[in-house]
C-alpha cells in the first residue's frame, strides 16, 4: 500500500445487523439490489482534498451537524502543503468513525476517490469535494430517496454557497441540463456523487486518465455497460464559486458547454493531456 503515507482511524466499526433505515429493504426481502445496505444503517463518505484549509472545515462542520450520523468519514488528502490535515484532525472527535488518509502526491480527483473507495467499509458510498456544504437533513433525505427510487448511482442539484446571482444562474442552467438530458446523456456532479461498492468495483472505479468529466464517465459506464440505475435526487448541495472566479461565469459556462457537446456528439472523452483544468489538483 505504498500510496498511503499515513492512516488514522478512530471510532467503533461495529455494525448492528437488525437496525433498518425506514424504506430500505430487509435481509429477507427478495428485491435486494445494489442499493440495499443489507440492514446496516451505515454508509461511507469519501472527501477528497488538496490544500483545502479554506473550505474543508465548513464541510466537516456541516457533516457533524447532520441529523443522520451513522456513517464513516474518510478524508483523502493528496499531500496538502497548507493546514488541511491539521484542521481536519480537529474534527476527529466529532465523528463516530473518522479516517484521514494522506497520499504521497497529487494524482488527480479520480485517483483520490478510488483510494477512498478502497478504504471504505460499507456498501453505500458518497463522494464529496472539499468545498461542498449541506443543510442538516441532507443525508437523511438522500437515504430516503435512495430507498424510494432504488437508485444504484445518483447525484443532487447544485447551488453556489456564496449566493452570487450570476453563479447561481449558471448552476440552475447546469441542473436543468443534467435533469433534462438524463434519459439520453449521463451527466453528474463529482462534487456529490452517490454510488455503491458493487457499482464501483464492477466498473473498475473512476478513470484516472481523464482530464475532465471523470464523474460523468463513471455514470455513463455504470448505466451503459452494467445497466445500473441512475437518478438525480431532490436534496440540494452547496458548493463554492471558486470555479467561476477562476474562469469567469461566462467562460466557465462556455467551457462546460464545449466539453459536454464534444462528449455527447463524439462519444469520446477528454484525456488529461488534452485540457487544462486546475480547479483542484488533488
Amino acid at each position: 500500500m505504498g500510496f498511503i503515507k499515513q492512516l488514522r482511524f478512530s471510532g467503533n466499526q461495529t455494525v448492528q445487523e437488525n437496525i433498518l433505515i425506514p424504506g430500505f429493504l430487509s435481509k429477507d426481502d427478495k428485491q435486494k439490489s445494489a442499493l440495499n445496505v443489507w440492514g446496516k444503517p451505515l454508509l461511507s463518505i469519501v472527501i477528497i482534498a488538496y490544500n483545502e484549509e479554506k473550505y474543508l472545515p465548513f464541510l466537516l462542520d456541516s457533516l457533524s451537524k447532520q441529523t443522520f450520523k451513522r456513517f464513516e468519514l474518510i478524508v483523502v488528502d493528496s499531500n496538502s502543503t497548507d493546514n488541511t490535515e491539521k484542521l481536519a484532525m480537529q474534527f476527529e472527535e466529532k465523528f463516530e468513525n473518522f479516517r484521514f488518509i494522506k497520499l504521497d502526491k497529487p494524482r488527480g480527483p479520480a485517483y483520490a476517490r478510488n483510494k477512498g473507495a478502497e478504504a471504505a467499509s460499507y456498501e453505500r458510498l458518497i463522494f464529496l469535494d472539499a468545498d461542498t456544504h449541506f443543510k442538516p437533513d441532507f443525508i437523511q433525505k438522500v437515504i430516503h430517496e435512495l430507498a424510494k427510487t432504488q437508485a444504484d448511482v445518483a447525484t443532487c442539484p447544485i447551488r453556489i454557497r456564496e449566493g452570487a446571482v450570476k453563479s447561481n444562474m449558471g448552476a440552475m442552467f447546469l441542473n436543468a441540463f443534467m435533469i433534462g438530458l438524463r434519459p439520453l446523456y449521463s451527466a453528474a456532479y463529482g462534487a456529490c456523487l452517490i454510488t455503491t461498492k458493487t457499482v464501483h468495483q464492477q466498473i473498475n472505479g473512476f478513470r484516472e486518465d481523464l482530464g475532465v468529466c471523470e464523474d460523468c464517465n463513471y455514470v455513463k459506464r455504470a448505466r451503459r455497460d452494467h445497466q445500473f440505475s441512475y437518478q438525480i435526487l431532490s436534496p440540494i448541495f452547496y458548493t463554492s464559486d471558486r470555479r467561476a472566479l477562476n474562469e469567469g461565469e461566462i467562460g466557465l459556462m462556455l467551457k462546460y458547454i464545449k466539453i459536454h457537446t464534444y462528449r455527447m456528439f463524439t462519444g469520446k472523452e477528454v484525456l488529461r493531456d488534452e485540457i487544462t483544468y486546475n480547479y483542484g489538483s488533488y
